[in-house]
């Protein structure tokens, strides 16, 4: 990657990250208490949207439960009955590693 790469990148970074983290600077402290909630579930409402097709419907079609997506699940009930993100992406990954090795 050349120095032209890099500021290209630089740019693209900049162009996405600044007109949604600029307004959140400059009106933190000022956003109500239920703003301020719900912007912390934006995150992992995004990361769900995004890996949950993948894992669910993998070929364009519901796929039947199977051992790969067992760490998927774990993820989901652990997060949602702690209300941590941290402890369902530890039951995940642990999860991950048991199916893993168990399949090899």
């Amino acid at each position: 990657m050349n120095s032209r790469d890099l500021v290209i990148v630089a740019g693209m970074i900049l162009a996405v990250y600044l007109p949604k983290a600029l307004p959140l600077l400059l009106l933190k402290g000022r956003l109500s208490p239920g703003v301020e909630r719900w912007l912390k579930y934006v995150a992992p409402a995004v990361l769900s949207a995004m890996v949950a097709p993948a894992i669910l419907v993998p070929d364009g079609r519901l796929a039947v439960p199977a051992w790969a997506q067992a760490p998927f699940l774990v993820t989901l009930v652990v997060t949602l009955f702690s209300r941590r993100m941290f402890a369902g992406v530890a039951a995940g990954l642990v999860t991950l590693l048991a199916v893993t090795i168990s399949i090899s």
